[in-house]
């Protein structure tokens, strides 16, 4: 018996002779792990085997470890990759996805010469890709995906032997993409390079990859046309080139890919709120290409998704056949240049479930047949399409595509998934059915706004097999702006009550009749009713029983008239009412009080009478108050001072006495004007009234009515006397003009404040403040004159700049010029506090900021360690004050000289522009050095040598060097670039670095070291795509300011 099992034992250890090592391999790949918070190597201990330890796989036969196969999640695996993997000779997969590896991919890999399998995605590993990999033989697939991966792709990886998978998505990869990976590249099949900072153009050579299914190049820095070599991969299924800065036209050659399922030409989560998903930039897209689509490229028999908005200049006519896309899902041309009809054939793509055409030039009538309740998404708004909107029946929708088994050249759901995940728009529009896409899409939007459309409107239905899943849709139906005419019907929705919701848009007709009779009674699930400036009149009776849903309620412009009913506070949740520009009548209801969601009442422009209920600020989320242009009576009630959310309280033009409650929003008297006997109680404001107050309350009626005639008797003998005193200073100022020459040489010279000017600004407080300008106090030069720190009172320091100038071509524009820019106001901009204007001199003052220019904070740091989140709160703060300059000014102003010397900082490294509107100002001056301000070498826009014309994006080029200069250390034309020839600056240098995988190499040493990179990385993006030489992709500075906050979140 024991000689039986001496021999078992025997011929167990020779048939293993070396596997035992693969347990202490493993052993020390675990100790690696730093964390591991839901034990999932807890089993993996010397007293059990190692072939039974958790997601260790083993050759039944030599009982080798082939598989390492651990799965993660949120919060799994951390640490680094063991070097001890690479002596696990025999491994075949090794993936470990979804944990938190950080450190480099270990070189021993290449020791694994049996590896077929290699996946490491969504991990923290960083670092170059390691060449050795190139040297693994059976590799299979690679998946180093959502790392941050940086350095070059190297050269031969893309077509290494067998290599079908290549998934490198989501890193920090630079450089270009490197020709000679494709020249042996037949095995390859998948090819995801997604969203990393690759350059230059798409080579060539990749039509060598004749097996290619997936092809994505998405969101990079890719310029130059399309290859038209692409055309030459037949067996393409998915081509994704949206998201770089690709020109050009659509080559034809695309038509050639016959099996092609999706391409995407332009961003495709282009949504915003009001589509199938949330995008989180709306304008992150600097294609810009030219022509129309080809003809080609409409008759590939498979296409299910073409997806092209925002296209740059495509334009052209629709072709007139569709016949042969039977297959087609999802249609997205809008905000392009396509002109013509919409072809009658397109009613013959039985399977549309998304068409978007708005934003283009197109005209004529909309097919009669058109199948609109079938869509999920209907958009052809801002076009101009005419006619009467034929009547959508409820007929049948497809329920399901041709399936993948039924015809293997058609896209698999496997494609799919390899190629873009889980992207709802793509999982669950194609080869899906009705019920699965509304799963996870419950808005069904149909727009016709803003077009010419005229006639009575019909009755709008949405498909039955949409109302037949689980998950009820809502509805969103806009018809605003256009020329319906005719009564409201009864109903609008023929399935309406089978919603979850109903919003319809009606804004901007000539829809006339009543309101209590039709659409509001008869859908019980309707939440946003807009029917702005039409021609409804009669009175709001709602049944409030039927509306209990309403959120938004806008019948604003018509003519509506009547009394408000107190039934309005029971529609809880109501937010926005808007029913100004009416004729109601009566008092306003203490019932709105109870609208606890409220967040915005417009009842402006009526004929309301009696006081303003104190119960409305029971509304606590009340921000916006519009009771303007009314005949309301008596005091604002005192409660309104506690209602902290109003940002927007407008009363002016009633009856209203009294003084004004203490308000956050309240600014200025504008809000109050128009009102005789309402006094304004900020003290800084001087609009207000000379009238006594009301007597007060606990005074005898007797006693009021005595004050009456004496308040109208003081106002009487007032007015004379005003008018007395202004015909004298009529009479004095018509003298003064004749005496001319005279009374400017005994004239005052004095300096022009506004607002937050101190009591003592003056002409002579400033010029011996300054000490005569004296170069003692002089802290900077520029091209529009000198700056001069100036003390005019202890501990109140100001910036005088002296200005560059002759004499003033037009004094009244130039002064209104400069009285424009002291009004403009925001937290990162310099603030204007006043200015002086005389004869051959001129001076602006200027708030003093004690921490210097970026220039000196760039160039002089003396060793200074420059953080992240510095560099970062600079650049966001220069881009914010861009953004309100070019958007949010009245009247917009552009900068022209964006440069480190004129964005000035406080202590805390607050950065605020200053010198905006100078260039505009001076131009109005006869002798400036400079008749058209554009900027200064090294930071001017490209196309200024060009066209000698300036834009918002020349402002928005030189914040992209002033980047690049944050960044680097570097100067614009930094001495250190000289090595490379005249002109070379440093944006040249930037793409240079990028293109040779130095990307590292630009930031200065410890702003690096110190990370994180990716965001670092991030930066370098956004700076280059700011300073692309062609204008029409150069983002807005709205844009730039969008994509840096989405750096940081």
């Amino acid at each position: 018996m024991w000689l039986l099992w001496f021999l078992v034992f025997s011929a167990l250890v020779s048939s293993q002779p070396i596997n035992s090592n693969d347990s202490a391999w493993l052993l020390t790949f675990k100790d690696s792990v730093s964390h591991d918070p839901n034990n999932l190597l807890s089993g993996w201990n010397p007293t059990t085997h190692f072939c039974t330890w958790y997601g260790v796989t083993c050759d039944p036969t030599s009982t080798r470890v082939v598989a390492l196969n651990i799965t993660g999640n949120v919060d799994s695996l951390a640490g680094t990759i063991s070097s001890s993997i690479g002596n696990l000779t025999e491994l075949r997969v090794l993936s470990l996805p979804h944990h938190a590896f950080s450190g480099e991919i270990p070189s021993t890999v290449e020791e694994l010469k049996s590896l077929e399998v290699l996946e490491l995605q969504g991990n923290n590993l960083s670092g170059k890709i390691p060449d050795e990999i190139i040297r693994i033989p059976s590799l299979r697939v690679l998946n180093l995906s959502f790392n941050s991966l940086s350095g070059t792709i190297p050269r031969t990886l893309i077509g290494n032997g067998k290599l079908g998978v290549v998934d490198l998505s989501n890193n920090l990869l630079s450089g270009e993409v490197s020709i000679d990976g494709f020249a042996k590249c037949e095995s390859l099949s998948h090819l995801k390079l997604s969203r990393n900072y690759l350059m230059k153009t798409i080579p060539p050579e990749i039509g060598n990859c004749t097996n290619l299914r997936t092809l994505l190049l998405d969101g990079n820095i890719l310029e130059g046309q399309i290859a038209g070599e692409i055309g030459r991969i037949v067996d393409l299924r998915i081509l994704d080139i949206s998201r770089n800065s690709l020109t050009g036209e659509i080559p034809k050659e695309l038509g050639n890919c016959m099996k092609l399922s999706i391409l995407v030409l332009t961003r495709l989560d282009d949504f915003g709120s009001d589509g199938l998903l949330n995008g989180t930039s709306r304008r992150e897209e600097f294609n810009a290409f030219d022509g129309s689509l080809p003809d080609e490229l409409l008759m590939l028999p498979n296409l299910q998704i073409l997806w092209a908005s925002r296209g740059g200049n495509i334009g052209g006519r629709l072709p007139d056949s569709w016949s042969s896309l039977c297959s087609l899902r999802v249609l997205n041309l809008g905000q392009n240049y396509i002109d013509g009809v919409i072809p009658e054939s397109l009613v013959m793509c039985k399977n549309l479930t998304f068409l978007d055409l708005s934003s283009n030039k197109l005209v004529g009538n909309l097919p009669q047949q058109i199948r609109v309740p079938c869509m999920v998404h209907f958009n052809i708004s801002r076009n101009n399409i005419s006619g009467v909107l034929p009547s959508f029946g409820e007929g049948g929708c497809i329920t399901e595509l041709i399936s993948y088994e039924d015809d293997p050249s058609f896209l698999s759901k496997e494609d799919i998934q390899i190629a873009y995940g889980n992207i709802p728009i793509w999982s669950f529009q194609v080869n899906t059915h009705f019920g699965s896409l509304m799963a996870n899409s419950s808005v069904i939007i149909h727009d016709f706004s803003w077009n010419k459309f005229v006639g009575f409107l019909p009755l709008f239905s949405v498909g039955n097999e949409f109302l037949a899943t689980q998950t009820k849709p809502s509805y969103r139906l806009l018809l605003n702006n256009n020329e319906f005419s005719g009564n409201l019907p009864g109903a609008l929705v023929s399935n309406c009550n089978d919603l979850l919701s109903f919003s319809v848009n009606l804004n901007g007709n000539h829809i006339s009749g009543g309101i209590h009779e039709a659409v509001l009674a008869d859908c019980q699930k309707i939440a946003e009713f807009e029917a702005a400036d039409n021609l409804i009149d009669g009175s709001l009776a709602l049944d409030v029983g039927q509306l209990m849903m309403l959120q938004l309620l806008d019948l604003g412009g018509n003519r509506l008239t009547g009394s408000l009913s107190e039934e309005l506070g029971r529609l809880r949740n109501l937010k926005w009412i808007f029913l100004g520009r009416n004729n109601l009548e009566g008092e306003i209801p203490s019932q709105l009080g109870q609208l606890t969601s409220l967040v915005v009442l417009d009842l402006s422009h009526n004929a309301l009478e009696g006081s303003i209920p104190s119960q409305l600020t029971d509304a606590t989320k009340l921000e916006i108050i519009l009771l303007d242009h009314n005949r309301l009576s008596g005091k604002i009630p005192s409660s309104f001072s506690f209602l902290s959310s109003v940002t927007i309280f407008n009363v002016s033009y009633n009856n209203l006495s009294g003084y004004i409650p203490h308000l956050r929003s309240q600014t200025d008297c504008s809000s109050f004007v128009g009102n005789m006997y309402l006094a304004c109680s900020s003290e800084q404001l001087t609009d207000q009234p000379s009238m006594p107050s009301p007597a007060p309350s606990n005074g005898t009626p007797h006693a009021k009515r005595k004050v009456k005639p004496l308040i109208v008797t003081v106002v009487s003998l007032t007015s004379i006397v005003l008018c007395i005193l202004l015909a004298i200073i009529l009479v004095y100022v018509c003298r003064s003009r004749k005496l001319g020459s005279r009374l400017s040489s005994i004239k005052e010279k004095v300096v022009v404040t506004f607002a937050d000017a101190p009591s003592g600004l003056s002409y002579e407080n400033v010029v011996k403040a300054t000490g005569n300008f004296s170069i003692r106090n002089l802290i900077g030069r520029g091209g529009f004159g000198s700056t001069y720190k100036a003390e005019l009172m202890p501990g109140y320091l100001v910036a005088v700049k002296r200005l560059s100038i002759g004499r003033i071509q037009g004094i009244q524009q130039f002064d209104a010029e400069i009285r424009t820019l002291g009004r403009v106001r925001h937290k990162n901009l310099v603030t204007l506090i006043g200015y002086y204007v005389g004869d051959g001199e001129m001076f602006l003052v200027y708030n003093y900021l004690s921490g210097g220019n970026l220039e000196t904070f760039i160039h002089n740091r003396s060793g200074i360690d420059v953080q992240w989140s510095e560099i970062y709160k600079i650049a966001t703060d220069i881009a914010q004050a861009l953004a309100y300059l070019h958007y949010l000014c009245v009247p917009r102003i552009l900068h022209r000289d964006i440069k480190p010397s004129n964005i000035l900082l406080d202590e805390e490294l607050n950065a605020y522009l200053s010198d905006f509107g100078l260039a505009r100002l001076l131009e109005v001056s006869q002798t400036h050095a400079t008749t058209d301000v554009a900027g200064t070498f090294g930071y001017v826009a490209p196309e200024y040598a060009t066209t000698c014309r300036v834009s918002d994006k020349a402002d928005v080029y030189s914040f992209g060097v002033v980047m690049l200069e944050l960044m680097s250390g570097k100067k614009s034309l930094d001495p250190s670039f000289s090595e490379y020839g005249n002109g070379f600056n440093v944006v040249a240098w930037a793409r240079l670095l990028i293109k040779e995988g130095r990307s590292s190499e630009l930031f200065s040493a410890h702003l690096w070291e110190s990370g994180p990179e990716e965001k670092l990385l991030g930066m370098l993006k956004l700076a280059l795509t700011c300073t692309l030489e062609t204008l029409p992709i150069r983002p807005s500075m709205k844009l730039v300011l969008d994509k840096l906050k989405q750096l940081e979140s």
